[in-house]
């Protein structure tokens, strides 16, 4: 499965907008990245998914606490649960809440947890757009998000670079500052994270991130948009819900390639295909043993008929040719068998009240007993009686149908 990952701009949407994506067949590594018109953006198959990812200039992030036995992962709740938000977030938004998108993090529930909130109409806008140029989006990310891990980069362009960075003192959380804020503020930002935490740039600021004097890695935009995809949340959620049946599809989707994909996951996809083949090869084993048994109780079957009954020249089917043969033997020798009809009329003595039944029929070794009313309770009597000892009773119409059980 493919998936898009589109970086929204920090300005609204216009007919000038260029969107900086990544094309990834494996959610690690990218096919493709770059930046176009909505319009141009690679194509998607049904099989892909188109992830929006909101800039951290265009995010706020606060810590809440929400009141007991509120789940903030209910549908039911939506509405109350964004009301408690819009109530507990009123005085530390500089904007009217009505105005903003708010979405919680996964983890967010009765301890401190996030939300993130942005301009509503900016998101909106923009989202479409995306979805006028046939790149809908089924879940929205964050670009960063607060975090107990240690993180540092240095993204933008050379004239307004910031540097951000996650799990400062190793506590969750996120702050960023202009790379050329006082060097006070920057020292303070550096101070609260190892000293051996490399800087993650972008490939035009690797000169400017050398000034920081940390070791630097080269962290470029596809691959930034790529770590955005590892969030583990959606925050399309409120009036900005995309669907419940769409984010069931790719939390799905995403599962899978997370499976097939990862490498964290190689030892479990041996272990998994290990599984596989021992079941397919004890299942083979256990078909070779069953059909080695029914071929030779087939055999002995064919060495009894054949000792017992050496008239017989060709054996097609054993079992069967041993029961004609053995019904030739006791109409030969005046025996009877079981669907004779002396022995259907002494076996129907258990059926109560066959002395009022009116007529009793032979043919094709079957006992028809009719004008003989039963019970539900009397004919279930009769039916167990009669099967314990090799009679079959059943009702056809308003008959009684009295025949033997085939023996071998």
């Amino acid at each position: 499965m493919s998936t898009l990952l589109i970086q929204l701009p920090a300005e609204y949407a216009s007919a000038a907008s260029e969107y900086s994506y990544a094309l990834s067949n494996d959610g690690q590594h990218a096919q493709r990245s770059g930046q176009a018109a909505a319009s141009l953006l690679p194509a998607m198959g049904r099989a892909g998914q188109v992830v929006a990812v909101i800039p951290m200039a265009r995010l706020s992030w606060h810590s809440v606490t929400l009141p007991p036995g509120l789940n903030p992962h209910s549908r039911r709740q939506q509405p109350r649960v964004r009301a408690v938000l819009d109530g507990l977030l009123e005085e530390k938004l500089l904007d009217d809440p009505a105005q903003l998108h708010l979405a919680l993090a996964a983890d967010a529930g009765g301890e401190p947890g996030w939300v993130a909130a942005c301009d509503k109409a900016w998101l909106q806008a923009h989202l479409q757009a995306l979805e006028a140029a046939g790149h809908g989006a089924s879940r929205i990310v964050p670009e960063l998000w607060p975090s107990a891990q240690p993180q540092l980069l240095l993204c933008g362009d050379t004239a307004g670079a910031q540097l951000c960075a996650t799990g400062l003192d190793g506590k969750a959380g996120l702050a960023w500052l202009p790379q050329r804020a006082d060097a006070a503020l920057l020292q303070a930002l550096l101070g609260a994270l190892p000293q051996d935490l490399p800087l993650l740039a972008e490939p035009q600021l690797a000169q400017a991130a050398e000034t920081l004097q940390r070791p630097v890695n080269i962290h470029t935009g596809a691959q930034r948009l790529l770590a955005a995809n590892g969030f583990g949340g959606d925050l399309a959620q409120f009036d900005l819900d995309l669907g419940h049946s769409t984010r069931l599809r790719r939390r799905l989707l995403d599962a899978w390639q997370s499976f097939a994909k990862a490498p964290q996951w190689r030892a479990a996809r041996w272990a998994v295909g290990l599984a596989v083949v021992a079941q397919l090869a004890g299942l083979n084993a256990w078909a070779v043993k069953e059909n080695r048994a029914i071929a030779q109780r087939q055999q002995q079957a064919r060495q009894v008929l054949q000792t017992t009954f050496p008239q017989v020249p060709v054996i097609v089917d054993a079992p069967v040719q041993m029961q004609r043969e053995l019904e030739m033997l006791r109409s030969n020798s005046g025996a009877l068998s079981s669907s004779d009809l002396e022995s259907l009329l002494g076996a129907s003595a258990v059926i109560g009240g066959m002395s009022n039944a009116k007529t009793l029929q032979y043919q094709d070794k079957q006992l028809r007993i009719s004008g003989l009313e039963l019970s539900a309770e009397a004919l279930a009597d009769a039916q167990q009686s009669l099967d314990a000892n090799g009679f079959t009773l059943r009702r056809e119409a308003a008959d009684l149908v009295l025949t033997a059980k085939a023996r071998p």
